[in-house]
């Protein structure tokens, strides 16, 4: 999907997160790219936000939103809508929110920065956008659970252009989300050990696990990815 549709759905819903005074921030594939306008390396196809709010919160509001659809599901922790800007139209972006509670925003949430967006629809202005720690953190802990490729490439993408940043980060990941990452993706030896991490027991200590194929999210998965603890 092209980029701009992707920014326009971004820079509708924070608007919307932002009147209502909850605290958020985007992650994930789509957040690294738009916060490196050169990475074109590949195309998003989703949005990732992290929200300080219950998934009943966000139901409400958004249900009240023209062009807002919401996609049911039961996971309490999760909560995903198609966006589309005029009514009729095929461009449908999906919007996953992971959810948690008001509580969250004072302490517990990811340090995030401003990031100026460019819509056709929505215009110009800016949304928070998690700061490289943590968009590191999440793909990296996507890329222990699921065999997407475009994950090692986002990975990949962040440790050579924010290396110095991402090294105390790299060193504090759990061992067992390392080594499943590696296990899945060994390609991603090479890309850690630039970092300075050494993947060799964090392996070591997952080898009798299983790799069938992508592994079932438990609840708060994403979040505890991203160094939220529930």
């Amino acid at each position: 999907m092209h980029q701009s549709t992707l920014n326009d759905a971004a820079l509708a819903l924070s608007r919307i997160l932002s009147f209502n005074k909850i605290k958020h921030g985007f992650f994930g594939g789509w957040s690294v790219l738009a916060c490196s306008p050169h990475a074109a390396y590949r195309e998003s196809k989703d949005i990732d936000v992290l929200v300080a709010a219950t998934k009943p919160t966000i139901q409400r509001i958004l249900s009240q939103k023209r062009g807002w659809l919401e996609i049911p599901q039961c996971r309490e922790d999760y909560v995903a809508f198609f966006w589309c800007d005029t009514e009729g139209s095929q461009s449908m972006v999906l919007v996953e929110m992971f959810v948690g509670h008001e509580e969250m925003a004072r302490d517990q949430f990811p340090v995030s920065r401003n990031q100026v967006l460019s819509g056709p629809r929505m215009g110009t202005s800016y949304v928070p956008i998690l700061k490289e720690e943590f968009l590191f953190r999440g793909k990296l802990s996507a890329c222990a659970t699921r065999t997407k490729s475009s994950d090692v490439a986002d990975v990949d993408y962040l440790v050579r252009n924010y290396g110095k940043e991402l090294k105390m980060a790299a060193k504090k990941m759990d061992k067992k989300t390392v080594g499943m990452a590696v296990r899945r993706h060994p390609e991603l030896r090479k890309v850690l050990g630039e970092l300075g991490v050494h993947t060799r027991g964090a392996v070591w200590g997952v080898r009798k696990a299983r790799l069938d194929g992508q592994s079932q999210p438990q609840m708060w998965d994403v979040q505890r990815g991203l160094g939220i603890c529930f």
